[in-house]
Order: C-alpha cells, then sequence, then structure tokens
C-alpha cells in the first residue's frame, strides 16, 4: 500500500516523460538525492509545475509507489528571484546544481551539503554580474566544496604517502589518489606515483584559497590567466578522478555566454 511523506528539498534538474509527465530529481534534507515523477507537469495550465522550478526550497508531499515517487503537493519555502535576472547568475546557478545531481547518489542524506547548496544559491541571488572567467573559477571552487563534503576532500598541505609538510617547488599532483605528493616519495616509487604531474605554488595556494574561502571573497583576487588554467585542469582531473558521472562540458566552457 502506498504511503504519504514530505520532505524539503531543492530541483536539481527534470526530463519530459511521455506526453505531458516528467521526472525530477531533487536534494533533500531528509533523504539526499531523489527522484520522483510529477504527472501532468508538461500541460500548460499545470498547477505543480510553477512551485518545481529550480533555483528555490520547496516542500514536497511525495506517494511512496511501489518502483518509484509520484508528486502529490508542493509548498516553496524559499525563491532566490534574482538569479533569472542576469545570464551570468542563472549559469552558475544550473551548472552548480548539475554538479550536485552527477556527483551524489541518490539516498544518501547530507545535511551539510544540503546547506551548502542552499547557501550557493543565496549567494548567486545576492551577487553581481559575473564575467566568465570569474564564473569559471567560481563555479571550480563549488566543485572543490561538493568533493570535500562528499568524501574526495583533497589533500593539498602534506604528502600523500609520507605525511610531510609539502615544501615549495618540491611536490606534484596526483588526483586519483587526492592531492600532492613530494618529489622524494615519487623518486622513492616511481610506479606508484607515475600518474602524478607536475603543478606550481601558485597553482595550489589558489586551490587552497578557492577550497577555504567563502564565494564572496572569491570576488576579490586577480585571477591571472596560466594559473587559472592549470587550476581548472586540477579541479576538472578531481572531477574525472571521484565523480560517480563526469561533465559533459568543462568547468569554463560550462559558464561561457553564447
Amino acid at each position: 500500500m502506498a504511503s504519504l511523506h514530505q520532505v524539503s528539498g531543492i530541483i536539481l534538474s527534470r526530463r519530459d516523460h511521455k506526453e505531458v509527465d516528467r521526472w525530477y530529481s531533487a536534494f533533500t534534507r531528509e533523504r539526499g538525492k531523489i527522484e520522483f515523477l510529477a504527472r501532468g507537469a508538461h500541460k500548460p495550465l499545470a498547477k505543480l509545475s510553477p512551485h518545481l522550478e529550480s533555483f528555490c526550497e520547496a516542500d514536497f508531499l511525495l506517494v511512496d509507489g511501489r518502483h518509484y515517487h509520484t508528486i502529490a503537493g508542493v509548498e516553496r519555502r524559499r525563491a532566490f528571484p534574482n538569479i533569472r535576472t542576469d545570464l551570468s547568475r542563472l549559469l552558475l546557478a544550473k551548472n552548480g546544481l548539475h554538479l550536485v545531481d552527477i556527483g551524489t547518489k541518490q539516498f544518501e542524506a547530507d545535511p551539510f551539503l544540503y546547506k551548502s547548496t542552499l547557501y550557493w544559491l543565496k549567494f548567486l541571488d545576492q551577487a553581481p554580474s559575473i564575467s566568465p572567467e570569474r564564473s569559471g573559477f567560481l563555479l571550480a571552487s563549488f566543485a572543490l566544496k561538493l568533493l570535500a563534503i562528499t568524501g574526495y576532500r583533497p589533500e593539498l598541505n602534506r604528502c600523500l604517502a609520507c605525511k610531510a609538510p609539502v615544501e615549495s617547488k618540491s611536490f606534484r599532483w596526483h588526483a586519483l589518489k587526492g592531492g600532492v605528493v613530494c618529489q622524494k616519495c615519487v623518486q622513492a616509487d616511481e610506479e606508484q606515483w607515475f600518474a602524478s604531474r607536475p603543478m606550481d605554488d601558485d597553482t595550489l595556494k589558489l586551490i587552497r584559497f578557492a577550497l577555504a574561502e567563502a564565494y564572496p571573497d572569491q570576488l576579490k583576487p586577480h585571477l591571472p590567466g596560466q594559473t587559472l588554467a592549470a587550476f581548472h585542469e586540477a579541479v576538472e582531473s578531481l572531477i574525472v578522478s571521484h565523480f560517480p558521472t563526469i561533465p559533459a562540458n568543462s568547468l569554463r566552457g560550462a559558464c561561457l555566454v553564447c
């Protein structure tokens, strides 16, 4: 017998189903990522559809069926209307929620990630118009924080092998193992660390900054082109190594305004 339950969540994505129905993916405080079916949501006058848009927090009343959830009611708790008034903010919000969608598994509740995603939307709702270069950096910062919350926080201060503090100009980057390794350990076991790549001090500092600092503070510093490119390469190598699904576009490409 079907049962009803209520959860609070953020819509991550949607896709049409048959002629008039839609599937929604949402990240909820109580159950983590879930999917549910909204019958008739594709109809022009569907009552629930306006409340099932992205960039808001809502309470969902769901019917637990034998094979899937169906939505019976929805009430919006908090909206972030300013996101839709600027294309740079819109792209950042959309791509950030996409990273949550592809970077999490179903039914793994994480209240901290839920709070962090709401903070991302709140920041974008209040942020000024952002350049594509800065947008790519902010999206990569969001991805780093998402990786850290979901258990893949990169080691940025100590060698992955010997645990000694890394020294300037004497370390390499290993995305699959998740962080930096000192040159001595690489030389001692080249077979184990063959996939490590060179990284300079400025790139490592930028990764540390992006992971540690709040988004408003990341609007301020200058972003040298060469360092920013190396930064994106490092973050995207972490995503490829640890996300359940790999994004179709690069972080920089996803933020380009066409």
